[in-house]
């Protein structure tokens, strides 16, 4: 743990404040090298934390044995490679060092079992954004959020591959935004700077909702879904410290997707119009297009996400994944304004087992029904 602590007070320093950051955290690598699109390509269990409408595709049992996903930006990086061989605690030369430079990271763990309509999961999403504000007022604009917690979901169908998903949860968070004196810092280590100026736990309840839709006799086989993640904003009561830790906006997504073969390829191609609901961000911040070719193991992925170019890869070695991403995330007001480079890494556990609960051994290939 004190590592992760340490990384993510040494590496995750990010966060304009003059505009607002469009994230998901905790999204996986697979989605980010496919310029942020996943919600109409979820595979297996993965369906849980995405689209939970899905799990009235799946024929078997699948297992989330363990996932662990880092991600850092260029800059964070840079700055990981220059304090390797340091003290764990952070120096002012280190600290003159972020003068304009916008470093970020995230750690997400999760696990979970999904079964035909029905499925359980936990998880654990850590982020922490700063920004060093002006060397005439040296201070940190800080924001530090950690989630943990636990969730059953389920998927009803309405007929031949179209269903509802619903996702019940319940979280702990741990975190705020905090204005934090550059000399506070200095000799800090990064335990004790999240423990002295994020004091702030709560709990809540929050429910997504989901829908999905294919029609695979038609050219391209499309797919159509909708999911809406912390309905009606997530309220998190206070446990302890000074006041409630800040509420999880609510984050409307609509995507669609088709499939087709190629060059000896299973090819992929979505689109995805996210933070509907979000008024006061610009249309070029909310669009993301990606595309997948598979081959066998191998997944090459690419795509455009903000305007930005993404891609990465993926193997599926049966029980192993391995996924890897490089993005680029907006923190100006519009798309190409303020370009903060990014890479997420990935690996993966996962048992699948057909409904006699052998195992299965197709890989990648989870068990979706595709009803025809």
């Amino acid at each position: 743990m004190n590592f992760i602590f340490l990384t993510l007070i040494s590496l995750l320093i990010s966060f304009n404040s003059s505009a607002t950051e469009l994230y998901q955290t905790g999204l996986p690598a697979r989605c980010w090298a496919m310029g942020a699109t996943c919600i109409t390509q979820v595979r297996g269990a993965q369906s849980l934390f995405i689209n939970p409408a899905f799990l009235a595709r799946m024929e078997g049992f699948d297992f989330i044995l363990a996932q662990a996903q880092a991600g850092i930006s260029k800059d964070g990086q840079a700055l990981a490679n220059q304090l390797q061989g340091s003290s764990s605690t952070i120096s002012l030369q280190d600290i003159a060092s972020l003068y304009g430079k916008t470093i970020t990271a995230d750690v997400t763990a999760r696990g979970g079992i999904a079964l035909p309509y029905f499925g359980l999961g936990a998880y654990s999403n850590n982020y922490l954004s700063e920004t060093f504000q002006n060397p005439t007022f040296p201070t940190f604009n800080a924001n530090f959020i950690s989630d943990y917690g636990y969730f059953i979901a389920g998927a009803i169908p309405i007929g031949e591959n179209t269903s509802f998903g619903v996702s019940a949860r319940h979280a702990r968070r741990w975190g705020g935004t905090k204005d934090i004196n550059v000399s506070s810092l200095v000799g800090a280590s990064g335990p004790n700077m999240i423990d002295q100026n994020f004091p702030d736990h709560g709990v809540g309840n929050a429910i997504d909702l989901s829908f999905a839709t294919s029609f695979p006799k038609a050219a391209l086989k499309p797919t159509i879904a909708v999911v809406w993640n912390d309905v009606g904003t997530t309220q998190y009561k206070m446990t302890s410290g000074t006041q409630d830790p800040p509420a999880q906006k609510d984050n409307l997504n609509f995507g669609i997707s088709i499939e087709h073969d190629f060059l000896a390829a299973s090819w992929t191609h979505a689109l995805e119009y996210k933070f509907i609901g979000t008024n006061n961000e610009d249309f070029s911040k909310k669009i993301h297009l990606g595309t997948e070719a598979s081959y066998g193991v191998l997944d090459l992925r690419g795509g455009f996400s903000q305007g930005y170019l993404t891609y990465g890869a993926g193997l599926d070695l049966w029980i192993l994944k391995a996924d890897v991403a490089y993005y680029a995330v907006e923190l100006g007001t519009y798309a190409g304004q303020t370009r903060n480079d990014r890479y997420q890494y990935s690996i993966t556990l996962e048992l699948d087992f057909d409904q006699s609960f052998k195992l299965d051994f197709q890989g990648k290939k989870r068990r979706l029904k595709q009803r025809r």
